[in-house]
C-alpha cells in the first residue's frame, strides 16, 4: 500500500501520518522473523496482542525485547510480568526498604518525549502549560556557583517554559520545563491520536524498566558512568554553570553541555533496551510522592498514595525519576555508593516536586497500560467556549484605543500609545493572549510596559502571567486584586498594588486609577485618562443594555453597593468623557445614567416586594417592568439580577 504526501506537509505532521497508517497496515509491516530474536515466549495477554495489532512495526530490539512504533521515535519496549526488587539497602531513606513487586505486563516508551513531538501537540491542541499559567519554570539564572557554595543558581523564571527554556535543543532532544499536569494532558492527546491508553507509567513500572530484575545501580549495570552511558553534569557543565553544589565530575565529558538527543547514548540502554532511564532529563511518573511509602507499599501493582481530596495542585509532590544533566553519578571515584548530595541518576534515587511545578532538568515518558487513563486537569467551568474569537481594535484618538473579543466573551481593553511603549488595562483570558499580542503589534510596534487590572475576574486579568512574562510588564491593580490572584501562578500576581488612588504619568498621558469597591467586587478600579477624556469604568459598567450588571457577592460584591459606586462615578467621569465599559461597545456618560436609573428602580422593587413579605421566588415569577425586558438578554438575566438584590439587601441587614 502506498500513501501520497504532500511535500509542502509540516515535518512535524510527519509523525502521525506514520502513526495512522500503522494502525492501518500494520498486519502487512509485521518482521517475519520476530520470535526467532526474542526472550522467550510472546505474552498471551490483551495488552500485548492489543498493541502490536495496532502499532505499525513490530520487531526485536537488540535486547531481545520486543518493541512496536507509532512512528520516529515514538517506540516501546514491551516489559513482561513478574517481580524486581524495587528501592535500595544503599539509598536515602526514601528508597528504604528494598522490597519485592510483582506487575503485570506494560508497555513503556523507549525514548522520553521530545521537544518535536510536544510542539505538535501544543500546535494542535493550543494547550497552555502551567509555566505560561504563571508558574514558570526553574531554570539557570546566569550566575555561577564557587566549589563548595551550597547556594541554588536555578530559579523560578516567569518567562521560562518548554520552548524559552534558556538553552539550545532540537527537535529530538527530551522536551524540559513541563509540569506533571502538562505531560498527562499531552498523554491524553496521544491517547486520542492513537485510541490507545497512554498514561505516565508508575513509579515501580518506571524502575523495573530502568533496572531490571538484578538490583544494578545503573540502567546499564554497576559500573560508574562515563562519558559514553549517560549525559550528566561534567567538565562542559562547570565550564558554563561553575562547580554547582550537586559536585559535577569535572573528570568527564559526555560532549554535551545541557540536554542531548534521546537516542544519544546506546550504550546507557536499560536490560530492555530503554535509552535515557539516567542522565539527559528527570521524569515525571504517575506517583505521588511519600517518603515512607515505600513501608506499606502493596506487593502487586503498586500506583502510589490517594490523592488528598481538595489539595490544590501547589500542594501535592508528584515522583521525578532518573537524574538529568545537572546531575551527578551518586557513586564516588572509588565506586562507593554516594546518595546524598542531591540528585542523581541512580535507578533507584527518587525526588517529589509539586505537580504544577516545571524544570528544565525535568521531562517524562510514557507507558502503555490497559487499567489507567492519562489524568487530565478538570476544564475551567468559568471558561467560554472561546474558539472563532477575533479580538477587534476601535481607535478612539490617536494614542487610546480599545480592544473587544467577539462574542462578549471577555472584559475589553484599553490601550495607551506612549513614545516608550504600551500601557493596557485588563488582558482577558490566556488562550486569547497570542490574538491580544497580535493586535497590540497591528498598533505599534512598541514593547509593552504595563498591565494594568481592573479587578481580579479571570476574563479580566487571565492574561497577566503571558502577556507580562513575554514583555516584561509591569502588573499595578489593587491591593485586594493581588490578594485574590494568590491562588494562581505568581507571575500572575500584581507587582505594585495601591488601596485607594494611584497615578502613573505614561507617555505624556495622566493615568489615574481609582479604588471604587463593593459593588461588582471588593477590588474594583476605574482608570481614567485624564488628558483624553476616556474612562475605563471594567464591570461597573456593561453597555448595550443588553445585560444585568453582576454583583459578585462571593468576592466581596454588593447589588445595593453597586448604586453607590455609580452615584460616585457620576461625579467622577468628566462631561463628553468617551467611557470603555467593561462589556460592549463604547460608550458615554448618558449610559452611565440610565445604568444609574435602572439599578435604582429595580433594587427598590425588590426592596417593597421583600418588605410586603414575598419571597425570592415571588418576587422573581413577578418580574421587572416591561422597560427592562432588554436588559436580560446577556449573560445577566432579570431572575438573577433580582436574586443579587435580594441577597445584597440580606447581607446588608446582617451586618
Amino acid at each position: 500500500m502506498s500513501i501520497m504526501v504532500p511535500a509542502s506537509m509540516p515535518t512535524g505532521r510527519l509523525l502521525f501520518i506514520t502513526l495512522l497508517l500503522g494502525v492501518i497496515a500494520s498486519c502487512s509491516q509485521q518482521d517475519a522473523g520476530l520470535e526467532s530474536n526474542c526472550t522467550g515466549a510472546a505474552p498471551d495477554t490483551g495488552i500485548f496482542t492489543e498493541i502490536t495489532t495496532r502499532a505499525s512495526v513490530t520487531h526485536c530490539n537488540d535486547k531481545g525485547q520486543r518493541e512496536v512504533s507509532f512512528g520516529h521515535l515514538l517506540e516501546f519496549v514491551y516489559i513482561p510480568a513478574g517481580t524486581f526488587v524495587m528501592g535500595s539497602a544503599d539509598g536515602l531513606s526514601d528508597q528504604m526498604p528494598a522490597h519485592e513487586i510483582s506487575l503485570d505486563g506494560y508497555w513503556i516508551a523507549k525514548y522520553p518525549v521530545t521537544v518535536a513531538q510536544f510542539a505538535e501537540f501544543i500546535e494542535e491542541t493550543a494547550y497552555i502549560t502551567d509555566a505560561e499559567r504563571g508558574w514558570g519554570s526553574w531554570q539557570w539564572t546566569g550566575q555561577k556557583s564557587a566549589a563548595g557554595d551550597e547556594s541554588d543558581v536555578w530559579y523560578p523564571m516567569a518567562d521560562g517554559r518548554w520552548n524559552n527554556i534558556y538553552f539550545e535543543q532540537g527537535g529530538d532532544h527530551p522536551v524540559g520545563s513541563v509540569s506533571w499536569n502538562d505531560a498527562n494532558a499531552f498523554a491524553a492527546w496521544l491517547s486520542d491520536k492513537t485510541q490507545v491508553s497512554i498514561v505516565l507509567p508508575t513509579e515501580a513500572q518506571w524502575e523495573k524498566a530502568a533496572r531490571g530484575t538484578d538490583q544494578r545501580l545503573f540502567p546499564w549495570g554497576n559500573a560508574r558512568p562515563d562519558g559514553h552511558l549517560a549525559n550528566l553534569a561534567d567538565n562542559r557543565f562547570i565550564a558554563k554553570y561553575g562547580s554547582y553544589t550537586r559536585h559535577p565530575d569535572a573528570e568527564l565529558d559526555d560532549g554535551f553541555v545541557e540536554t542531548s538527543p534521546v537516542n544519544a547514548f546506546p550504550e546507557g540502554q536499560s536490560p530492555y533496551g530503554v535509552y535515557d532511564m539516567s542522565g539527559n532529563l528527570g521524569e515525571w511518573v504517575f506517583d505521588i510522592y511519600d517518603a515512607d511509602y515505600y513501608s506499606n507499599t502493596p506487593a502487586k501493582n503498586p500506583t502510589g498514595p490517594p490523592v488528598p481530596a481538595g489539595m490544590p495542585d501547589q500542594n501535592i509532590d508528584r515522583v521525578n525519576r532518573g537524574g538529568s544533566w545537572v546531575d551527578w553519578a551518586g557513586v564516588e571515584q572509588d565506586g562507593t555508593v554516594s546518595p546524598g548530595g542531591g540528585h542523581n541518576l541512580l535507578a533507584a534515587a527518587r525526588t517529589g516536586d509539586e505537580q504544577n511545578s516545571s524544570d528544565d532538568h525535568m521531562g517524562f515518558r510514557v507507558a502503555i497500560e490497559m487499567t489507567r487513563k492519562a489524568v487530565e486537569k478538570p476544564a475551567d467551568p468559568d471558561l467560554p467556549d472561546l474558539s472563532g474569537v477575533t479580538i477587534v481594535t476601535h481607535k478612539i484618538s490617536d494614542r487610546i484605543y480599545m480592544l473587544e473579543a467577539t462574542r462578549d466573551t471577555a472584559g475589553n481593553i484599553g490601550v495607551l500609545v506612549g513614545r516608550d511603549g504600551l500601557l493596557i488595562v485588563d488582558d482577558q483570558f490566556a488562550e486569547l493572549s497570542p490574538q491580544i499580542e497580535a493586535a497590540l503589534r497591528q498598533i505599534s510596534d512598541t514593547k509593552l510596559r504595563y498591565i494594568l487590572n481592573t479587578h481580579h475576574h479571570a476574563d479580566h486579568s487571565d492574561g497577566n502571567s503571558r502577556l507580562a512574562s513575554d514583555s516584561q510588564a509591569t502588573i499595578v491593580a489593587h491591593d485586594q486584586t493581588r490578594y485574590r490572584l494568590l491562588s494562581k501562578g505568581p507571575a500572575n500576581w500584581p507587582d505594585i498594588t495601591f488601596d485607594d488612588k494611584m497615578s502613573i504619568h505614561f507617555g505624556g498621558e495622566h493615568v489615574r486609577m481609582i479604588s471604587i469597591p463593593g459593588g461588582h467586587t471588593d477590588n474594583d478600579v476605574v482608570v481614567q485618562f485624564e488628558s483624553s477624556n476616556v474612562v475605563h469604568l471594567g464591570d461597573l459598567m456593561n453597555s448595550g443594555i443588553s445585560s444585568f450588571p453582576v454583583a459578585d457577592l462571593s468576592s466581596g460584591g454588593n447589588a445595593l453597593t453597586f448604586l453607590d459606586n455609580i452615584e460616585e462615578l457620576l461625579s467622577i467621569v468628566p462631561d463628553g468623557a468617551t467611557i470603555i465599559p467593561g462589556h460592549g461597545p463604547l460608550t458615554d456618560k448618558s449610559e452611565l445614567y440610565r445604568l444609574h436609573t435602572m439599578l435604582t428602580d429595580t433594587i427598590e422593587i425588590v426592596k417593597v416586594k421583600k418588605q410586603a413579605g414575598k419571597s425570592l421566588e415571588q418576587i422573581q415569577a413577578e418580574g421587572l417592568p416591561p422597560k427592562y425586558a432588554d436588559w436580560g438578554q446577556g449573560y445577566m438575566n432579570a431572575e438573577g439580577w433580582i436574586a443579587m438584590i435580594h441577597q445584597s439587601i440580606e447581607s446588608r441587614e446582617g451586618m
